[in-house]
This record gives structure tokens, C-alpha cells and sequence, in this order.
């Protein structure tokens, strides 16, 4: 059930007395244009006072009556024999008012020639009225439903990125954190750069990654940081190669996308091997198109990059965030792993 304020009904009042003042005004001027004779002040008056007793008298009452009784209650609610019913009471019925009145008034509050007028012509212009009416009604519904859908919707997927965010930001810290937890261990003097690096990327992913868009500048300079923590740790391990090519650096791209990549790599490669790893991230952007390329080996032992709830996120951001406007591909041959996409910018 509906509750309206004062203020509401007041307004909604007010918008209906400006659209039948300016169907009223449409209609006069129309008239006026369309007459012969010499215009006159006389006339326009005469004009706008036959035209407003015939809207508000004769038309208004049945649209309203239909669009604010019988659709919402009948037709809405699928009471289907009861709506047609109803709409052909309304029909004829007002549609011999219409007949027999619109003469009469015509003829005696505004001195016009008595003309005879057929019940029949008063019924075929209730048709066009209710038909009309009833579409306009039902259009302005399926506006207003499918608004509602499409708020829905987008809350739904500003709540289900949010999660996705949430997902993915806990998994990097956790391995994030137990690399500091080993460098301390062996008290290392890297240590305090390490805590530097990740007070740089908990700053970028806290307050830079709230708005659904970053600057590629500063996602790249994410990455860096998280390079330069993995190479802290396994430097013994293998080699990490970054290479990128960057049109400008101001361009947006989704938060947190492109990262998941690379921490996939570190994950199921880099950490499962003594030696002979690689990491091959290369990253190159125009004004239109991301093209993010990542290759890492693995051991003969690992399963490669296809676990992990991070993958996964990053699959179904992608698709929530750039629907057909990007293109990934996976594959995994012998013990290497690659990743290739592509996003549009646009």
C-alpha cells in the first residue's frame, strides 16, 4: 500500500493541473490556428472556455477513472473479465453523455448553433480516449518497472563487486603478510622496505581502489610494489621481468583487476619452485585496448594457476565490469602457464 505525504500529494496534484492546463493551452492554440476568421480576444477566450468545460467535464473523468481505478485494480491484477466489463460500461455509458452533452453545452453556455450529435460519434471517441489512456498508463508503468529493474540490478552488481573486492584484498594480505612474517624471521635488513611497500599498497587498495575506476598509473605502480615484494622474498628463486609500454598513464582501467594475475603466478609457480622460475608480465595500453600478457612455469608437481578463489574473482569481475569488451584467454602447456588479455579502455 502506498503512503504519500502531504507534500507529495501536493505535488502530484500540481503536475496534474499543468499537464491538463498545457493540453488545454495545445488544443486552443491549435484551434485557433486551424479557424479562418480574424483572430480575436474574444475568440481565443471563447475558444479556451469551450475546450477546458470539454476536458475537464468529458474527457478527464473517464481516463482518470480508468487509470486510477480500473487498470491499477483490475487490469493489473489480471481480473480480466471484470476490466472488460467495466471498460464497456464506461463506453457506452459515457459515451452517450459525451453525445448528448457536448451540444447542449455548447449551445447554451457558449451560444454556438445547436447541432445534433449521434450517441454513436460519443462512443467512438470514448474508444479513442480509454484506448489511449489505457496506453499510456500501461507505457508509463513499464517505464517506471523496468527503472526499477535496471536500480535493482545495479545495486546488485555495486554489492557483488564490493564482495568481489572484499574477496580478493584479504587473500593478497594474508600472503603479503607472510612474507614479512618469514623476512623477520630472519631478520633481515629488508625488512623495513618490505613494511614500506605494503604501507604504500594498503594506502592504494584502502582509499585509491573505492571508486570503480583507478588510473593505469597508479595500478601499475601497485604492481611494481608487489613485484618488488615478491623479488624481497625469492629473489634465489628464478627471474621477474616487467615490461610495459603505456600510452597514458591517465587512462582508467577497474581496480584490481590485473593483479590477480600476477599473484596467481607467485602462488602456483614462483613458490612451489627452488630455482630456474620466470615471470613474464608484460603490459602495454593505447588510448583504446589493455594488453596484459603473463607467462610463469610451474613444477611437474603443481596442478599450474587453475585454483584459487582469486582467479575465479577476476573471471567474474571481468565479465560484470567489461561485458563484451574484453577477451581472456588461459592455457597451460607442459609446465608453463599463460595468460593473455585484452580489455577495451573505451
Amino acid at each position: 500500500m502506498k503512503i504519500q505525504t502531504l507534500d507529495t500529494r501536493r505535488k502530484n496534484i500540481l503536475i496534474h493541473i499543468l499537464v491538463l492546463f498545457s493540453i488545454i493551452l495545445i488544443v486552443t492554440l491549435s484551434y485557433i490556428i486551424s479557424d479562418e476568421n480574424t483572430f480575436t480576444l474574444s475568440s481565443l477566450t471563447n475558444y479556451f472556455l469551450q475546450i477546458t468545460t470539454s476536458i475537464l467535464l468529458l474527457i478527464a473523468p473517464p481516463v482518470y477513472v480508468n487509470v486510477y481505478w480500473i487498470i491499477p485494480k483490475y487490469l493489473v491484477k489480471k481480473r480480466y473479465f471484470i476490466y472488460v466489463v467495466l471498460l464497456l460500461i464506461i463506453i457506452i455509458g459515457w459515451g452517450y453523455i459525451i453525445g448528448y452533452g457536448e451540444p447542449l453545452m455548447d449551445h447554451y453556455w457558449f451560444n454556438q448553433p445547436y447541432q445534433e450529435m449521434a450517441p454513436e460519434s460519443g462512443i467512438t471517441g470514448m474508444i479513442v480516449i480509454i484506448l489511449v489512456s489505457t496506453l499510456l498508463n500501461l507505457s508509463y508503468r513499464w517505464f517506471i518497472q523496468l527503472s526499477k529493474i535496471n536500480q535493482i540490478e545495479n545495486d546488485r552488481l555495486h554489492l557483488e563487486l564490493s564482495l568481489l573486492k572484499n574477496q580478493i584484498n584479504p587473500h593478497f594480505f594474508f600472503n603479503t603478510l607472510n612474507n614479512l612474517y618469514a623476512l623477520s624471521l630472519e631478520k633481515s635488513d629488508k625488512t623495513p622496505s618490505l613494511i614500506l611497500k605494503l604501507s604504500e599498497i594498503m594506502r592504494y587498495t584502502i582509499y585509491d581502489c573505492k571508486e570503480p575506476k583507478v588510473s593505469i598509473g597508479g595500478e601499475i605502480t601497485y604492481l611494481e610494489n608487489f613485484i618488488e615484494l615478491q623479488k624481497m622474498r625469492h629473489h634465489h628463486r628464478g627471474i621477474i621481468t616487467f615490461e610495459k609500454n603505456i600510452d597514458n598513464e591517465a587512462k582508467q582501467i577497474a581496480p584490481m583487476i590485473l593483479i590477480v594475475f600476477l599473484e596467481n603466478a607467485f602462488k602456483h609457480g614462483f613458490d612451489h619452485m627452488e630455482k630456474n622460475a620466470f615471470i613474464n608480465f608484460k603490459l602495454e595500453t593505447t588510448e583504446k585496448l589493455a594488453h596484459l600478457y603473463i607467462e610463469n612455469n610451474f613444477s611437474d608437481t603443481e596442478n599450474g594457476n587453475d585454483g584459487g578463489i582469486g582467479l575465479e574473482n577476476v573471471k567474474r569481475r571481468l565479465s560484470l565490469i567489461y561485458p563484451n569488451a574484453h577477451e581472456l584467454k588461459i592455457s597451460k602447456k607442459n609446465t608453463v602457464f599463460t595468460v593473455d588479455l585484452k580489455l577495451n579502455l573505451e
